[in-house]
């Protein structure tokens, strides 16, 4: 019994048990980053994308109601003319 200990390599185990935990630390940190990167992508791709297309179109509903003639109150006569109408109706006229 006492030879069989005294074959061990303790420089090789000790060196391989280093070698393997480095390893598995490298391959945490890899995994950790690559689900990080997913994280990332699927927050552009349900957050943020939808949010733009939001904001175009709310921004082109802005901007027709802005540059153009309707009707706000009918029973009250209240009309809205286009913004560059009213700053033209100002300053001819003055407020």
């Amino acid at each position: 019994m006492a030879a069989a200990k005294e074959n061990l390599d303790t420089g090789l185990i000790l060196t391989t048990g280093i070698l393997l935990s480095v390893l598995v630390l490298v391959l945490i940190l890899l995994v950790q980053g690559w689900f990080y990167k997913a994280q990332s992508d699927e927050y552009v791709r349900k957050i943020i994308e939808p949010r733009a297309e939001e904001l175009a179109s709310a921004n082109a509903e802005q901007q027709e109601a802005l540059h153009s003639y309707r009707v706000v109150d009918a029973e009250q006569g209240t009309v809205a003319i286009p913004i560059e109408r009213a700053m033209e109706l100002v300053v001819r006229e003055g407020l």
